[in-house]
This record gives C-alpha cells, structure tokens and sequence, in this order.
C-alpha cells in the first residue's frame, strides 16, 4: 500500500515530529506535505487523545506524543538503515518498505536491529536516529557487526555502516567528501592521520573522526 493514500494515526505523528525537526510544526506545513482529506478527525482525536497540542495555527507533541513519535521514527530509520547497508537497496527504494517496517517491527527485533548495525545514530538520509535502551546500557557489550574506521588494517576495502558524529557541520562535510552509509573505501594510512581511498580520491581525515565512522566488519577481524 502507499503510505501516502492513507495516514494513520502513527504517520500523523510521525509527520509532525518531522516537521518538528525542520522548524516547521504548523498546520500550514502539514497541509504542504498533503495529508488525505479529512486528516483533521484525526488531528481531533490525537489532541483529545493527549498527543498533540493545537494552539492557533502551531502544533506541538505532548511529552506521551514524542515518545510515540520517538519509537515510530526510530523504527522506521533503523529500517532505512538496514535495508541500505545490509539490502544493497538505494536509499531512494526503501521509503515504502520502511514505512511498513515501522509498523511491524516488535521493540526487541528493533533493539536487536539496532545492536547489530552498531547503533547507528544517522539514517541513510543524514537524520538522526532517536536512541534506544539498548543505545544506553553499556551491558550491550556484544561483538558488533562493524567497527570504527581507525581500527581497520591499511590496505582493506571495507564498507561504511554509519556515521556517528554528533557534529552536524563535521557529519555535513564528511557527506559532501562522498563517505555516506553503503560506500566502499580503503584505509590507506594511518599516521600521522588516516587516509581512505574512494574510487581514486584520497582523503585525508583526523583520527578522531576515524572513530565516528563504523564500517561493516572485515573478514577475520
């Protein structure tokens, strides 16, 4: 189905903790994004519901609507994630199939989903992840499926997982270097700072900014 022709209550919310993250929590914005006639029934039962605030023409999350909101995008991002780095699936043919993932997914296959990309802290598309308890206990000391860059021997071609920076203009930069989630690069060298090879180009990057980026596991690491 597409998730267009139809909003539910949860894709309501979703939409408005986006709109949140873009500055634009209005009920003018809502509409640009074209939600189906008749959304405001909704719009009604979400604020009598106790998720929503509606005052003039701003909307807010209650602290119970964010949460919500928090675990549907973080479902739906882990799944863009997963579908990307691990499906080989360009990040503009995941949008449906992550849309149903958001609403399938059970809170531990979420957490497990989330343990074995490394906990990714960025979608596909450069936006933030909201953490999960697994993200907070430091009892997840399982062996990951990927590592941090800086930690690859020289001369091994690894795929990026994630970027983790918590640095927007450092995670903007990194971006337009052409190092985004699914691509190949190979660590040239490591000292005085790291050097990765993509597609020809060397780049050279701190060490520092070597450990924000998780790349999938080499073999016999």
């Amino acid at each position: 189905m597409d998730h267009r022709k139809k909003y539910s209550k949860d894709e309501l919310i979703e939409l408005i903790y986006h709109l949140g993250e873009i500055h634009s929590q209005t009920l003018d914005a809502l509409k640009e994004h074209k939600p189906p006639k008749g959304f405001e029934k909704d719009m009604d039962e979400l604020m009598s519901d106790g998720f929503i605030t509606i005052d003039g023409e701003n909307i807010g999350l209650t602290p119970k609507g964010t949460q919500l909101a928090e675990n549907i995008m973080r479902r739906h991002r882990l799944a863009e994630v997963l579908l990307t780095d691990v499906l080989g699936k360009a990040p503009d043919e995941i949008e449906s199939a992550a849309c149903e993932f958001e609403h399938i997914l059970a809170p531990e296959i979420v957490d497990s989903i989330c343990i074995l990309l490394g906990h990714p802290k960025r979608c596909p598309h450069g936006l933030p992840i909201p953490e999960g308890e697994c993200c907070k206990k430091e009892s997840d000391k399982i062996q990951s499926a990927v590592l941090p860059l800086s930690a690859v021997k020289t001369g091994v071609k690894v795929k990026i997982a994630s970027i983790n920076s918590t640095d927007e203009t450092r995670m903007l930069k990194l971006m337009a270097m052409g190092m985004t989630p699914g691509i190949e690069v190979t660590l040239n060298q490591k000292i005085p700072a790291l050097v990765v090879d993509i597609d020809g180009n060397l780049i050279a990057i701190d060490k520092s900014i070597g450990e924000e980026i998780n790349v999938w596991r080499p073999k016999g690491m």
